[in-house]
């Protein structure tokens, strides 16, 4: 700077030819440039403003359809919780009445099982009696033969009796 100070150039003087040439010269670029580069210029800007500006529609419209696509995925996610629910209620409905349906038939069947088991158990103690009265019948008269055909004393009379209630005592055994 001392060297430029020194030969006497000053920065803060004005020089009038050094203006016009420089105003000649920008205003000779400006119209360069106007005819041949700002069309293309504002031509680039104007698609690069109106490409951004779609791309921001484009977001947009994106995002309220997602917006809508989350919307309806909740309310059928809602709707597929709440039918789930229903389901899993009416099928605890459905085990209940089964089950009551099952023990119910399950005591009918014990209650008929055990009637059936009754009678078959009053007939075979009807038919066990009927047999013992005919096998105590049948020792009456075989009694009643032999103490006719013998006659005998007391002393023969108690050991028969004996003898034939051993004889029973045998056959209730077997």
């Amino acid at each position: 700077m001392a060297i430029l100070a020194a030969s006497g150039f000053n920065l803060l003087k004005v020089n009038p030819g050094l203006v016009v040439w420089t105003l000649v010269t920008f205003s000779i670029v400006v119209i360069v440039l106007k005819k041949f580069a700002w069309d293309k210029i504002l031509h680039a800007l104007e698609e690069r403003s109106s490409g951004i500006q779609g791309d921001i529609d484009k977001a947009e419209a994106l995002r309220k359809e997602a917006e809508k696509s989350l919307k309806d995925y909740q309310e059928k996610l809602y709707a597929a919780t709440d039918e789930a629910h229903k389901i899993i209620e009416e099928a605890k409905r459905d085990a209940g009445v089964l089950r009551n349906k099952l023990v119910e038939e399950t005591n009918k069947e014990v209650k008929n099982l055990k009637d059936s088991a009754l009678r078959e158990i009053d007939l075979a103690k009807g038919k066990a009696l009927a047999e013992l009265q005919t096998q105590i019948v049948e020792m009456s008269v075989l009694i009643a033969s032999e103490i006719l055909e013998k006659q005998l004393k007391k002393e023969d009379y108690t050991s028969f009796v004996e003898k034939e209630i051993s004889k029973l005592e045998k056959q209730k055994l077997k």
